[in-house]
């Protein structure tokens, strides 16, 4: 993609039944706010239908909405962003080094990265609206499907765990792809100090976990409790994801 950050597919992960999650159904990004129109030829070469847009008001009114295909049906679920809970996007590089240094330095930064993706799964509303986008994805016609948010890290991040951990892909293959988003982070683009706000990391993941189990019970629970979903949608989405 020339213009979207972080497109990638979630698929390829193989299951602990020893089943493979299926390729070209399910793909995560960035924001399409900036996509080229090489990308929406490639986004309809993908037969993608339907685009699950998790950015807030804050984030379109900063990005523009997603630039998608004719006939691409999309379904907005606007969530606080993890690392941005406020909504309010703040200019950086107008703030002083010692301004910058008092904000996110000594492990300030990542500290809060890891509390803001516990928060991402013990959230009741969060929990809800992701319920909602699996019982969109499992909807008769909405695959090939793409989900985005901003960066395409955090609340893209966990809808793809999630789905992952649902049709039983053992953690660290889920953690593997969690972390290939720093893999298409823009080298130099930021300094050290603000890395933990741009990259994901093992601990951000396993927070969620933690948190995860002390909220709802463990996954299982999440599914019914925090999601609002079934047994038959776990049995409809490994039908779908699992070849």
């Amino acid at each position: 993609m020339e213009s979207i950050r972080n497109f990638r597919p979630v698929g390829g992960q193989t299951s602990v039944d020893g089943r493979r999650v299926r390729s070209g159904l399910v793909f995560r990004s960035g924001h399409l706010g900036d996509a080229s129109a090489s990308d929406l030829e490639a986004l309809a070469a993908l037969g993608i239908r339907t685009v699950f847009d998790f950015r807030n008001q804050g984030d379109l009114d900063a990005e523009g909405p997603n630039r998608l295909p004719d006939g691409v049906e999309q379904i907005s679920l606007p969530m606080a962003d993890s690392a941005n809970p406020s909504g309010l996007r703040e200019n950086f590089a107008a703030f002083s080094a010692e301004e910058l240094e008092e904000r996110f330095g000594n492990g300030k930064a990542f500290q809060w990265m890891k509390e803001a993706s516990g928060r991402s799964v013990s959230d009741p509303e969060r929990s809800a609206q992701f319920g909602a986008f699996v019982r969109g994805l499992l909807a008769p016609g909405a695959a090939p499907v793409l989900f985005n948010c901003s960066a395409g890290k955090d609340r893209t991040g966990w809808a793809a765990s999630l789905l992952l951990l649902a049709v039983g892909v053992p953690d660290q293959q889920v953690v593997d792809h969690y972390l290939e988003t720093n893999q298409h982070v823009v080298a130099g683009r930021y300094g050290d100090l603000m890395m933990p706000l741009a990259t994901v990391h093992e601990d951000y993941f396993a927070e969620q976990m933690r948190v995860l189990a002390d909220t709802w019970g463990g996954f299982d629970h999440y599914w019914v409790n925090g999601l609002g979903l079934n047994d038959g949608h776990r049995r409809a989405l490994r039908d779908l994801l699992l070849g």
